[in-house]
């Protein structure tokens, strides 16, 4: 017999209720994959929050009842599907809310995780108020690697342009075969509209701020940064001239939002046909 069946055999027919609640603030998100694990689970619950909503310490998220063997698979399971995106949601409107429109904060990095948890993390980021692309209009973009292939920043956007002159082209630039403000005037001079700085570097942006300023050619582009920014350098980069920030560690790398399953002191008898748990019990 295994260990839980037999630990549980004094407990058969009986459910117990239980509680999912937060243990800090932050930003819910999740709220899909909660109640579509909890039913395959067969546990009945009542999600008591939305998405996006902001939960502060000791709120309840989930109430619901089961058997004594589902709610310890429940307790392993549950709160780690929501504490990531929960986590990730809160980190985004941290920056979202810092930012107070000055800048545009977007999130790519979803991008680099593995793609089981693609979906929850992106809409964690889309939870939290920040974008999870560089712009919501047809754009292509032009990476580090597009650029060496095609033999520079110049040809690449020239390339692109060609096959849709009608998107935007947004372009990488590191400064790998000249300066960056070099390649940001060979980039708006080949059609692009979009100017990544993705060197960490506020000197990087400083620069191509600059010489877009003296090349009369501000106004037709926007500048985007990335590279490692913190919260604690969002100030600097709004202030040096940045339109977008694409915030990567910072944001996907948040940590878990800490929540607690809790088994109430509670029995109830098991109730056939009803998945709903009263929001006030």
């Amino acid at each position: 017999m295994e260990l839980r069946e037999f630990l549980f055999a004094p407990l058969e027919g009986q459910e117990f209720t239980f509680k999912i609640t937060a243990r800090e603030k932050g930003i819910f998100s999740g709220a899909g994959r909660l109640e579509q694990e909890a039913a395959k689970l067969g546990l009945q619950a009542k999600l008591l929050v939305t998405e996006g909503e902001t939960l502060e310490p000791g709120r309840c998220l989930l109430r619901g009842r089961g058997r004594a063997a589902e709610i310890i698979l429940a307790e392993e399971m549950l709160p780690g599907l929501i504490g990531k995106p929960s986590g990730v949601a809160t980190a985004a409107a941290t920056f979202v809310r810092r930012a107070a429109g000055r800048l545009k904060i977007v999130c790519g990095a979803w991008k680099k995780v593995a793609p089981e948890i693609r979906p929850d993390l992106r809409r964690a980021i889309a939870t939290g108020g920040a974008g999870v692309r560089i712009t919501e209009r047809p754009f292509i973009y032009l990476d580090k690697n597009y650029v060496r292939l095609l033999g520079g920043v110049g040809p690449a956007v020239a390339r692109a342009r060609a096959y849709d002159p009608e998107r935007i082209i947004t372009v990488q630039l590191r400064g790998e075969r000249q300066p960056v403000a070099a390649e940001a005037v060979a980039a708006a001079r080949a059609g692009a509209g979009i100017l990544m700085v993705d060197t960490g570097s506020l000197r990087d942006l400083e620069a191509v701020v600059a010489v877009a300023r003296s090349g009369g050619w501000r106004e037709q582009v926007q500048i985007a940064f990335a590279g490692g920014v913190t919260q604690e350098e969002l100030e600097a980069v709004i202030a040096t001239g940045a339109d977008i920030v694409d915030v990567g560690r910072a944001i996907i790398d948040a940590p878990l939002l800490d929540l607690s399953l809790d088994v109430e002191q509670v029995k109830v008898k098991p109730v056939q046909g009803n998945n709903q748990i009263d929001k006030n019990r």
